[in-house]
């Protein structure tokens, strides 16, 4: 019986959980603000984010506020990711997603937004109070939304364009959305000097805009329809393009703050080295014919192996510098890193190697029965193993080849 009442009131009961939490909340901030406010939302939440951005610890009616992550902020943003996750997970089973090479490869410009916007932070490009945007975990609730919205307006012109519309009729809500999003980084860069420290110019969003619709047009020309991958791999070029062209600014000269000095050698050794092991990895897979090692050709799982790759080694060359490029003295935040790199700096990016070659093994072979009953669910805990090396890896060698 409580089964069944559970199951029929349960956006009643989340509504209403909702609005007692709030309540709560509000009650609290009115007649206890030093403790719901002070102890609280800014020591846990809101003064780590100041403190992030001004590069030191805060303080606010005598508490202060450390940059970085609290025990109890953790909890918080872990709760609130399972959550993000399971409605994640019943928006790509209602809109029918198949998460596959080509959705994550259309995931990619979002996914490598964060750790680029997050090292354009570290540079100060953003100032305050903007920069508190370009901070995680608010950056990733930004891009999550802004993500999901792209993916709604792909179904939804998806399934538009399948009704033998033209493709000015068929594409029009997207090029509204690009009107706005030009428009609203109009209005922002008339007033660049309070938001900005060095004058992106529209035209960069522009191109980057007209390039996004021409690539939904040749798919359109080629298959008749839109597809909603390219929608949403177009909606990130928004985001991904202007960000690339101020990091290449910054390599070429083009500075807004203080550098230790450029390394492209290192991008260079660490993205070949990463794609060298994926590759021969898939030579490996290929050449040995063996059933159990067909899912490691799979395009998911090598980018998987390359982000993690590509993290793992930019932790041993920028802690140890293996080659001598003379980089400037980095620390790791993470024991267990710490500790295998210790022992001898090529282990941690081997152990991540292995790590993920066995993740791979257990969601596609040993487990490959039960995952076929819940394909979304292997495939989110794909795309979130894929985040969780490209996002610290991308940040950490930005960081290292622009001497932030």
């Amino acid at each position: 019986m409580n089964k069944k009442f559970m199951e029929k009131n349960k956006y009643k009961i989340i509504l209403f959980t909702l609005i007692s939490i709030v309540l709560i909340i509000s009650l609290g901030l009115t007649f206890a603000p030093r403790l719901f406010y002070d102890q609280w939302i800014w020591k846990h939440y809101v003064g780590p984010l100041v403190a992030d951005a001004v590069g030191h610890n805060v303080e606010h009616n005598g508490v202060v506020a450390n940059e970085g992550y609290t025990l109890l902020s953790e909890i918080t943003y872990g709760i609130i990711l399972v959550l993000a996750l399971y409605f994640i997970y019943k928006l790509l089973k209602k809109l029918d997603v198949n998460i596959d090479g080509y959705f994550c490869i259309a995931l990619l410009p979002y996914i490598l937004f964060g750790p680029v916007s997050r090292v354009l932070e570290d540079s100060n490009f953003f100032k305050i109070p903007i920069a508190y945007l370009f901070i995680s975990p608010l950056i990733y609730f930004l891009i999550g939304f802004y993500t999901i919205f792209i993916l709604v307006l792909g179904k939804y012109m998806e399934k538009r364009s399948s009704k033998k519309k033209s493709f000015l009729n068929a594409v029009f809500p997207f090029i509204l959305f690009l009107l706005i999003i030009n428009g609203l980084y109009a209005v922002l860069w008339v007033n660049k000097s309070i938001f900005f420290s060095y004058d992106l110019n529209p035209i960069v969003l522009w191109f980057s805009s007209g390039l996004a619709l021409l690539l939904v047009y040749f798919k359109f020309v080629k298959g008749g329809k839109i597809d909603f991958n390219y929608i949403l791999f177009s909606g990130g070029l928004l985001l991904i393009l202007p960000s690339a062209y101020l990091i290449g600014l910054w390599l070429a000269g083009c500075r807004w703050s203080f550098s230790h000095g450029t390394y492209l050698n290192v991008l260079l050794a660490v993205v070949s080295f990463s794609l060298l092991i994926t590759l021969l990895f898939y030579i490996f897979s290929y050449l040995t014919k063996k059933k159990n090692l067909k899912p490691y050709r799979d395009p998911v799982n090598l980018i998987m192996i390359f982000g993690h790759m590509l993290d793992g080694l930019t932790s041993w060359f920028s802690l140890k510098d293996p080659l001598g490029l003379g980089l400037p003295l980095y620390g790791e935040k993470h024991p267990i890193p710490n500790l295998l790199m210790s022992i001898w700096g090529p282990l941690y990016p081997i152990t991540k190697f292995i790590l993920i070659v066995m993740i791979i093994y257990l969601i596609d072979v040993y487990y490959k029965d039960e995952f076929k009953k819940a394909p979304l669910v292997a495939g989110l805990l794909k795309i979130c193993i894929i985040i969780l090396g490209f996002a610290p890896g991308t940040r950490d060698i930005l960081r290292v080849v622009m001497g932030v």
